[in-house]
């Protein structure tokens, strides 16, 4: 489904949708199978057949990966972070899985009538010469699925990771062209070898954008740090100033934010905005998180800064026919929250407000004042929850789980309410099983994790 909106009188184009997403991406993957399909030799066999179709699938998934986590803003602006990443992330095993079984399915016919055949044929395609190159792809690839799986386990940087994961990408992309036009039968045809090339061309070529041509052109728009000011334990208020034009964005959306004298580093993390869009400074509340944000508080006004963005679609499109919003945010999860609150506000949005807001401390719920001035503004009514309370506290204790929100969010769960949710996995988790205790269809639940597993 596509829709048109606007946003303070700026049109925007149709969103794209997860469907979309996935058609576009199914048709650039299964291309290079349609061309062989029709350029085949006949008599190949079924084995045969069904270990080419199943490697030919599987290298145009992974070449299409590359657009796919690009940041592109026309899909990442449209169909939402979260999305795009669990797509990738199933895509990835799902192509692993099919160059595993590639080798072995050739030979299957000998399995059952000589199975020391079949050993011996599959031993032969692992150590032939011939097939080097293949071989080198399918290790990088096993080493690259690893790395990704065990990422917040592994005992170097974040910046380490990411660099070492599009350096093995493009050299498993290289290998397995390689792979694909010395030993591939059904490559050496023309139209798919054509095919093949395009495909890698528009896949190094999103390498290249994303390491050296993004960078290159956020040159010309640079920032620099307005106010940094802290909120509490571990919590900051980040604000930036553009040196040109402001950024244009809609409320609840993200920017990747770079600080340093270029923006030629790896050292960037996505933050998103909490100011109401047409303001010309953005605004963040960040956690300390042991990365970058560790070091939010050494930042100085006048300290240069680089943004890429806007993206997400974590925004208020997605409740343009609901009569009542319904919010749930866990720590700095209000961020973008907060952002389409003062949105709302700014617009005279006269529709019903419902924001549960969670926290493990009481000196972590920031930014109360913020919270109060919408609560002027807006129909707005303010649930504050939390798993460590005083013993004076008066508001909600517990966890954003079922025990916790279905006494909240009971007497409202009507077919006109929508839901946002957003915060670490385990709140998204616990506030998705909640909703859909109450009967809430996942059509009316928009979702954003601040971690991605």
């Amino acid at each position: 489904m596509t829709r048109t909106t606007t946003e303070n009188g700026r049109r925007l184009t149709p969103a794209l949708g997860a469907g979309g997403l996935v058609a576009g991406y199914l048709a650039l993957a299964l291309a290079p199978l349609a061309v062989a399909a029709v350029t085949a030799p006949a008599g190949s066999g079924f084995s045969r057949e069904l270990g080419s179709g199943l490697a030919i699938v599987a290298y145009a998934m992974m070449l299409v990966q590359f657009v796919l986590i690009g940041r592109f803003r026309p899909i990442s602006g449209r169909v939402g972070i979260d999305a795009i990443l669990r797509l990738h992330q199933l895509l990835a095993r799902l192509l692993t899985v099919f160059l595993l079984l590639h080798p072995f399915i050739y030979a299957l016919p000998r399995l059952a009538s000589d199975p020391a055949a079949y050993g011996a044929s599959v031993v032969t395609m692992f150590s032939a010469p011939a097939f080097a190159s293949g071989i080198v792809a399918l290790a990088l690839l096993l080493v690259l699925m690893l790395l990704g799986l065990r990422r917040t386990r592994l005992p170097f940087s974040y910046e380490a990771w990411r660099a070492s994961h599009g350096a093995l990408a493009a050299v498993i992309a290289i290998a397995g062209l390689h792979h694909a036009f010395t030993v591939g039968e059904l490559s050496a045809h023309p139209a798919l070898r054509g095919l093949w090339l395009l495909l890698a061309v528009l896949a190094l070529a999103t390498l290249l954008h994303g390491y050296l041509v993004r960078p290159l052109l956020q040159l010309r728009r640079p920032w620099r740090v307005a106010e940094v000011r802290r909120l509490g334990p571990a919590r900051w208020h980040l604000a930036l100033e553009p040196e040109g034009e402001p950024l244009a964005f809609s409320a609840g959306q993200f920017v990747w934010l770079k600080v340093g004298r270029l923006p030629f580093t790896l050292r960037e993390n996505p933050f998103s905005v909490i100011c109401a869009p047409g303001a010309r400074r953005i605004e963040f509340l960040i956690r300390e998180a042991g990365d970058f944000t560790g070091s939010v508080g050494s930042l100085r006004p006048g300290d240069r800064a680089w943004v890429d963005g806007p993206h997400g679609a974590f925004t208020l499109h997605a409740a343009a026919g609901a009569k009542r919003i319904v919010m749930l945010a866990g720590g700095v999860g209000l961020a973008p929250i907060l952002s389409m609150l003062r949105a709302a506000a700014d617009a005279g949005d006269r529709r019903a407000f419902h924001l549960v807001f969670a926290n493990r401390t009481r000196e972590q719920v920031v930014p109360l004042a913020a919270i109060d001035d919408l609560g002027a503004r807006l129909d707005l009514k303010t649930d504050l929850v939390l798993s460590e309370p005083p013993a004076d506290w008066t508001g909600v204790r517990g966890q954003m789980d079922a025990r916790t929100l279905l006494p909240l969010l009971a007497a409202g769960a009507g077919a006109d309410t929508i839901y946002y949710l957003c915060g670490p996995p385990p709140m998204v988790r616990a506030s998705l099983a909640a909703l859909v205790a109450l009967g809430v269809s996942p059509r009316r639940i928009v979702t954003e994790r601040f971690d991605y597993e």
